[in-house]
């Protein structure tokens, strides 16, 4: 029993029994410190191996030839893997700028974009094709492909029309400047589709004119309408509409103008059968039959008609279709035979 004022201390920790353990503490905590330089040594030996493993294997790995390139890309073109495709041909243009098959990769890159949907960057690769390659023979598959990725983007008549617009001015520009290209006869039929949107989209800003009795402006956007599509139905309809305004008002020479432009416009049609029998129940008294009438009601309206703004379509047969990923219009016809580089075979 320990006294008042008497230190205690433990006989674990006495001089003797420190002197005793002291060593084999020391050499258990050398151990452990050893055993941690060991495995942190034996880690970066590990890393050490595996990057010279990745390094040598890198160097060993044979670079593709741009013939291998272009066939792995081609192959995932052909199965419809346009993502895949792409990366192909970009890593094509990165390793051999200078190589035979580069302008074809160029363009392979926007037309795998466009049938994949991506109509923006189809845009954006296929105009900086036409700046890098201004006297390609591949220009009016250029202009047709770029056509299409607008009018894949047209919207309702009721919306907005700028997309058929510019589609429409890619479809003439390659009917106008390549009439003899396989694409001009399809850049004609798709631009009958635009110029019938946009005649819908006259007729019916021309209907919400009306309705709201502002029957003057209507009246300019109906003869505006005949005027500029007057291959469409929305034409006739437009006239049609027009007469009947003018016999509402008791204009009656201006209404014989406007029957007159629907027989003459689409003769034998329903409408034109329609406006030939309300001709006969007018009054006797004609404008002059030797004029136009669209222009004489454009006259009248303080218009007139000019060649490249009012431009007619010429609807032809359609050149064999590809299947497309994307719904709406078909995919640009590649079957044609027609191949820009010379290699001897068809697009793809």
């Amino acid at each position: 029993m320990r006294r008042r004022g008497q230190t205690f201390v433990s006989p674990l920790f006495t001089a003797e029994r420190t002197a005793k353990l002291w060593p084999a503490m020391a050499q258990r905590r050398n151990s452990i410190w050893s055993t941690r330089r060991l495995a942190r040594l034996g880690r970066s030996l590990l890393f050490a191996v595996l990057a010279g493993s990745v390094v040598l294997g890198c160097a060993s790995k044979k670079p593709k030839t741009a013939e291998e390139y272009f066939a792995t890309a081609n192959e995932h073109f052909r199965n419809g893997a346009f993502s895949a495709a792409t990366t192909e041909y970009r890593e094509l243009l990165d390793q051999h700028p200078f190589s035979d098959f580069v302008e074809e990769a160029e363009l392979r890159i926007a037309h795998a974009q466009y049938l994949d949907g991506r109509y923006a960057e189809a845009i954006v690769a296929l105009t900086d094709f036409q700046r890098r390659h201004p006297t390609s023979p591949h220009l009016p598959f250029i202009g047709y492909l770029l056509g299409m990725c607008y009018a894949r983007q047209m919207l309702a008549y009721d919306r907005d029309q700028t997309a058929a617009q510019n589609a429409q001015t890619y479809f003439l520009t390659v009917a106008r400047q390549f009439p003899d290209s396989p694409y001009a006869a399809l850049a004609r039929s798709e631009l009958s589709r635009c110029r019938q949107r946009l005649a819908q989209h006259e007729l019916h800003i021309a209907e919400f004119y009306a309705k709201r009795g502002n029957w003057k402006a209507a009246e300019a956007r109906l003869v505006d309408l005949a005027a500029r599509y007057s291959d469409t139905d929305e034409a006739l309809r437009g006239l049609m509409q027009l007469a009947r305004y003018y016999r509402s008002r008791g204009l009656n020479d201006r209404a014989q103008l406007a029957y007159r432009a629907v027989t003459q416009l689409r003769p034998g049609s329903r409408q034109a059968v329609a406006a030939q029998r309300a001709l006969q129940r007018l009054p006797s008294e004609t404008p002059n039959v030797a004029a136009d009438p669209i222009d004489v009601l454009l006259a009248l309206n303080g218009r007139s008609r000019l060649d490249d703004f009012y431009e007619t379509a010429q609807v032809l047969p359609q050149a064999p279709q590809l299947p497309s990923r994307a719904s709406g219009f078909p995919a640009p016809a590649l079957g044609t035979g027609f191949d820009p580089f010379g290699r001897g075979r068809t697009y793809y």
